[in-house]
């Protein structure tokens, strides 16, 4: 970004987003930038840090400050405490603790926020109890248990949460699966949750997404989800599922996208598959389906994609 371009953008002053994503915008090119009446900055990928937050709390009408990837510390975020955000992301910003996190809670327009592979933890969770608006949590990573997950239970608008690779344990199952709007869920590489802990999940009646890659998800699981007839989309890569699972998932007829890669089910299971009125995608590699079985498949439905292989 060369001083041509930021005089260009600083004579714009209708702009509302702005998106700087992989650029080389400096924190003193940010400062220039700081009486527009933006909304929405997307500054991920970039070396923008504290210094730069400096600049941003100036512009009062963002609401969406993304800053994935960025050189930002809790130091930063403090600074924009006095901004009414609704999103927020700092993933892999790895030096941002529970410090932040307390900032953004106290925000009570607060909406979304993202903060995959930080230093949060369970002591740092209980801050979010007060985030009534709170409608999407993402937490990829970092060391979270039911002891942090039980300040969410009261969320009654939280309706996407995503704990991949987290602590997550049978705890946090119990107060996940009584959310009472929650839509989308990714627990894949949680892998202390035992199957007792993954059965509760059988009660989250309002699930349309469900993520369970390399979980300790089996047959026993899978029968405890007889009710999760609302399910759109369903990821059991990498889990012990069998064609005993059959029956169970056949009465998912919602279902529009199903990966069953690395499982242990057979052609019987794979061609009830394409009985599935809504399925549009059927991940099947490293299986051991047969080649008829797929050509029976893709012969039978016109509109199911059957993926055989992946890189």
């Amino acid at each position: 970004l060369n001083d041509q371009l930021i005089e260009a953008l600083v004579a714009l002053p209708k702009l509302s987003v702005l998106r700087l994503r992989r650029t080389s915008i400096s924190d003193e090119q940010l400062g220039q930038l700081s009486s527009l009446k933006l909304r929405m900055i997307d500054l991920r990928n970039t070396n923008i840090t504290d210094t730069g937050l400096t600049h941003l709390a100036q512009i009062q009408s963002l609401v969406d400050i993304q800053l994935e990837k960025s050189k930002i510390t809790d130091v930063g975020v403090q600074k924009l405490a006095d901004l009414d955000l609704k999103s927020f992301n700092a993933n892999y910003c790895t030096s941002i603790s529970n410090r932040s996190l307390a900032v953004l809670a106290a925000m009570p327009s607060l909406e979304q926020v993202q903060l995959d592979y930080t230093k949060i933890n369970d002591e740092g969770m209980a801050v979010l109890a007060a985030t009534s608006r709170l409608k999407r949590l993402r937490i990829r990573g970092v060391d979270v248990t039911g002891d942090g997950l039980i300040h969410i239970a009261q969320l009654k608008g939280l309706s996407r949460l995503n704990l991949r690779d987290t602590s997550l344990d049978d705890a946090g199952l119990t107060v996940i699966a009584a959310l009472p709007a929650l839509d989308w869920l990714d627990i894949s590489e949680c892998r202390l949750a035992t199957p007792d802990g993954l059965a509760q999940l059988g009660k989250a009646f309002t699930l349309t997404y469900l993520d369970l890659w390399e979980t300790k998800t089996n047959d026993t699981v899978l029968a405890a989800f007889n009710e999760l007839t609302n399910l759109k989309f369903l990821n059991l890569k990498a889990t012990s599922t069998t064609d005993e699972s059959l029956p169970t998932i056949m009465k998912m007829v919602q279902l529009s996208e199903l990966n069953v890669a690395g499982t242990q089910l057979t052609d019987k299971s794979f061609l009830a598959f394409g009985k599935l009125p809504l399925l549009k995608k059927l991940n099947v590699a490293n299986t051991d389906i047969g080649f008829d079985t797929i050509d029976m498949l893709l012969e039978s439905r016109d509109d199911l994609e059957v993926i055989e292989f992946e890189n």
